[in-house]
C-alpha cells in the first residue's frame, strides 16, 4: 500500500512539462578537467580498489580466474595486483593472465611491479632518478603497458620528507614514459604535526606541490581515524576529506580515499552499517574513487583481524558486507559518480573537520529529521553540462532516521535511479512519502546508518546556484 503513494510523479511531470527550460551554468574549467581525467581512466563504473599485499611467489596458487571473477562480483573495478617479479617468466605470464581475466570481467588492474616503486637513486637525474629506474619503468611498460586492462603502475605509499622529491619525480617519469597510463601513488593523511614528517609547511601547499611536480592524474590518501572508538576520529576523517577535496578542485584532478576493512590497533572491525557509512560518506564528500585497506590477511600479525579474506583464505562477513554495499551502489548508479563533481559539502546540524554547517541554497532548503539534531551529510554535485545533483547520507553509524529533504521552488522536479540503474522522475528508492507546499517539494526517506539518497534536481533556483571554480 505504501508504495502506491510514493511516486505521484506522473502528475508532477504533467504539471511541469511546459515549464520554461532552465538555463544551466557552464561547468568551470576545473570541474571539466576532473571529469575529463576520470573519463580517461576508461572505467565503466565508479573506481573501487583494495590494497593487495600478496605476492605471486608465496600466494600465486590463489590468484586464478575464479579469484579475479570474485573481485568483480564484489564490485571492485580497479583492484591492485599481487606483487610480482617480472624477471621470473612464470610470474610474468601469470600477471598477463590476471590482466586477461580482469579485462574479461570488466576491470582494470593497478600493477604492483617492483621496477616501478619509487626509490632513492643517489647520483641519478637531478640526484633523484637513476637510469636504472627509468629503464625499469620502460621495461614494465613494454611488458604490460599496452594491455587494455592495465590501469597503471603502483608508485608507492606515504612518502616522508626524505623521499618526497624522489617520489614526485618517479611519478612524473612514469607519466612521461607512458602518458596513456595512470600511475597510482598514495599520500599521508593529514593530522596535526604531520607537516614536518611530510616535508612541507602546510597541507595545502603539500598537495598542490605534489600535483605540480608529479603531473599526477589523481590524488590518493588513506585515513582510518573514523574507526577509532566512538566518534573521536571523525574530525580527522572529515578534515582529510575536505582538504583532499579542496586540492582536487584547485588542481583539476580527481581524489581517492582509502577506508578501513580490517580491525587493527585501536580501530574496530567495521560491520555492515560502518562499511556503508564509510563508503557513502566518502562519495558524498566528493571522492572520485576509493580503496579498502586491506583485502587479504595472508598470515596472522599484530591484532589485525576479519579482513575480507582471512588467514585461512576464507571469505569473511566483511567480504559479504563490502560486496553487498558495492553491488547495490553499482546497480543503482552505474557510472554516475564518474561523471559528476562535488560543488558543496555540508553537515546538519553540526559540522565535522572544519566543514560547513548546512544553510539553505537553491538545491536543498530544509533538512527535517524525525529525531532532533540527528546528523545528516549533504553533498552537492554538477555534471559537465551544469546540471545539479545532491546526495543525502545518514551521518550516523548506529541510528536509523526518517528525514525530510525540501527542494525549493514551485517548478522543482527531481530525478533518481531505480534498481536497474535507470533514471526516472520521482523520489529515491528509500523514500517514504512526499508533499508540495509553498516551500517546494519535501520528500521523506527512511535511512539505515550510512544509507543514501541521490537526486538530480531541476529548478530555476538550482540552475542559478553558483558552481565554485576552486
Amino acid at each position: 500500500m505504501t508504495k502506491n503513494i510514493l511516486f505521484p510523479f506522473a502528475v508532477s511531470a504533467a504539471i511541469f512539462t511546459h515549464a520554461t527550460a532552465k538555463e544551466n551554468q557552464k561547468a568551470p574549467d576545473n570541474v571539466r578537467a576532473i571529469i575529463e581525467r576520470a573519463k580517461a581512466f576508461g572505467l565503466k563504473r565508479y573506481p573501487i580498489s583494495f590494497w593487495n599485499y600478496t605476492n605471486l611467489k608465496a600466494h600465486g596458487q590463489y590468484m586464478d580466474e575464479a579469484e579475479v571473477e570474485e573481485w568483480a562480483d564484489a564490485g571492485f573495478t580497479v583492484p591492485q595486483s599481487p606483487n610480482y617479479d617480472a624477471n621470473d617468466p612464470g610470474q610474468k605470464a601469470q600477471i598477463l593472465r590476471l590482466l586477461d581475466w580482469a579485462r574479461k570481467s570488466g576491470m582494470k588492474l593497478i600493477l604492483c611491479d617492483s621496477r616501478c616503486y619509487a626509490r632513492h637513486s643517489p647520483g641519478g637525474q637531478g640526484g633523484l632518478i637513476s637510469p636504472d629506474y627509468v629503464d625499469g619503468v620502460r621495461a614494465a611498460v613494454e611488458d604490460f603497458g599496452s594491455h587494455p586492462a592495465t590501469f597503471g603502475f603502483h608508485v608507492g605509499d606515504e612518502p616522508g620528507a626524505d623521499m618526497k622529491e624522489t617520489f614526485f619525480a618517479c611519478y612524473r617519469v612514469q607519466k612521461e614514459i607512458a602518458p596513456h597510463l595512470h600511475p597510482f601513488a598514495n599520500l599521508l593523511p593529514f593530522f596535526p604535526g604531520i607537516e614536518t614528517r611530510a616535508g612541507t609547511d602546510t597541507w595545502t601547499n603539500y598537495l598542490d606541490e605534489y600535483v605540480r611536480k608529479s603531473n599526477a592524474d589523481l590524488i590518493s590518501y588513506d585515513c582510518y581515524a573514523q574507526m577509532n572508538p566512538g566518534q573521536k576520529g571523525w574530525h580527522n576523517y572529515y578534515e582529510n576529506l575536505r582538504l583532499y577535496r579542496e586540492a582536487s578542485l584547485r588542481n583539476g584532478v580527481p581524489f581517492w580515499n582509502t577506508i578501513l576493512s580490517v580491525g587493527h590497533f585501536r580501530y574496530r572491525c567495521p560491520n555492515l552499517d560502518e562499511i556503508r557509512w564509510q563508503f557513502n560518506t566518502t562519495i558524498a564528500s566528493g571522492a572520485h574513487g576509493l580503496l579498502w585497506f586491506f583485502y587479504y590477511m595472508r598470515s596472522p600479525h599484530d591484532n589485525y583481524r576479519l579482513s575480507p579474506v582471512d588467514e585461512h583464505w576464507d571469505r569473511t562477513e566483511t567480504y559479504d558486507n563490502i560486496r553487498r554495499v558495492q553491488k547495490s551502489f553499482h546497480r543503482h548508479y552505474g557510472d554516475l559518480f564518474t561523471r559528476i563533481v562535488s560543488t558543496r559539502v555540508t553537515f546538519y546540524p553540526e559540522a565535522w573537520g572544519g566543514g560547513e554547517i548546512f544553510i539553505p541554497d537553491g538545491i536543498v532548503s530544509r533538512v527535517l529529521p524525525d529525531v532532533e539534531n540527528h546528523p545528516i551529510l549533504i553533498g552537492e554535485f554538477t555534471d559537465i553540462e551544469g546540471r545539479r545533483y545532491v546526495m543525502i547520507v545518514n551521518n550516523s553509524m548506529t541510528e536509523n532516521v526518517n528525514v525530510g529533504i525540501t527542494f525549493p521552488g514551485k517548478d522543482v522536479r527531481v530525478f533518481s535511479w531505480n534498481w536497474s540503474g535507470e533514471e526516472y522522475e520521482g523520489p529515491a528508492y528509500c523514500a517514504s512519502g512526499q508533499s508540495r507546499d509553498e516551500n517546494g517539494l519535501t520528500i521523506r526517506h527512511w535511512f539505515a546508518p550510512g544509507q543514501e539518497a541521490v537526486y538530480r534536481v531541476e529548478s530555476e533556483s538550482a540552475a542559478h546556484e553558483p558552481i565554485p571554480d576552486k
